[in-house]
């Protein structure tokens, strides 16, 4: 059963369903949120599924999870249900058998499958589900990569630009989303540089700000690491960042410091929270942290826990 949380996410559940009708019920919202596919259990157990949606102007979103089963868009499928689009799937858990017209690959967590909606493939997922789903309309195709989509797999974990695309998807399926256009705005840049069309200052300075996330915990984060993984020279990346309003080195240290005071209430010491986020020592934590936000973080963390 599908059900409306604002702003504008819609969650199915096939367990909210009776369970003669959860295959066909998952089969409808697919067809009708995403793309048509027929899904088959596998394991000789039932099929239970779950599915967070966003639909924005361009764009749709999905969040998807399941039990054992496969999937197949036939010539049939393809007919009634036209996806006019690529989509990319990205593997959280549970790794997959792709079959297409061109040969048969294992997509595994931490890799990214892009497809035209509009050929015949099949997915086999043995061991279940978790992924991201991104669909993009053919019309915007054109404007970010001209000419046709072949199947490919790829590694999206250590790829800045991938990263950033999944880090912005993830927030807004849990709803820490409020500018729609602006996540739609960055997500098309992304898309268009991991299709193999033109980079944006946008795009890379997320990509940039991902790569930053995910390496807090290194004091040897710098410059010139993040610029070679967005494919820039640090004086480039420092131009790109200075656009934004901070230098690198402020962009690094913000994002530690709001990374280290989102945990504040967790039950360590400040500082295994200040090792954590890449700090020094606890006084350089501390220092920069009252220099930030004008209290201590033991002010914070005892309000917090208050």
């Amino acid at each position: 059963m599908a059900s409306v949380h604002p702003p504008g996410l819609t969650r199915f559940r096939t367990h909210d369903l009776p369970c003669p009708h959860r295959l066909a019920g998952w089969e409808e919202h697919n067809a009708r949120s995403l793309v048509g596919l027929r899904a088959q259990p596998l394991g000789g157990r039932p099929f239970d599924g779950a599915e967070v949606n966003l639909t924005l102007p361009r764009l749709q979103v999905a969040k998807v999870s399941g039990t054992p089963h496969a999937v197949e868009r036939d010539v049939r499928q393809i007919a009634v249900n036209p996806a006019d689009g690529v989509i990319v799937y990205f593997a959280l858990a549970g790794e997959s058998r792709f079959d297409h017209r061109g040969g048969r690959e294992l997509v595994v967590p931490g890799q990214a499958l892009v497809l035209d909606g509009d050929q015949p493939f099949r997915r086999d997922f043995a061991h279940g589900l978790t992924e991201l789903v991104l669909k993009a309309p053919r019309s915007l195709l054109r404007e970010i990569k001209p000419g046709p989509v072949k199947p490919r797999v790829f590694g999206f974990a250590e790829n800045a630009h991938a990263q950033a695309l999944v880090t912005a998807l993830s927030g807004a399926l849990r709803g820490g989303q409020a500018d729609w256009d602006g996540l739609e705005n960055t997500a098309t840049d992304l898309l268009g540089t991991l299709l193999g069309g033109s980079r944006t200052p946008a795009g890379d300075l997320a990509a940039a700000h991902a790569f930053i996330a995910a390496h807090l915990h290194e004091q040897d984060l710098s410059a010139s690491r993040i610029a070679a993984a967005i494919g820039y020279s640090a004086r480039h990346l420092s131009r790109l960042f200075a656009g934004s309003g901070q230098s690198v080195p402020q962009a690094v240290l913000n994002a530690r410091l709001d990374a280290a005071r989102r945990v504040l209430a967790e039950p360590v010491t400040l500082a295994e929270i200040a090792a954590r986020h890449g700090f020094v020592s606890q006084a350089h934590f501390s220092r920069t942290y009252r220099a930030r936000f004008g209290t201590t973080p033991r002010q914070d963390r005892a309000e917090l826990r208050a």
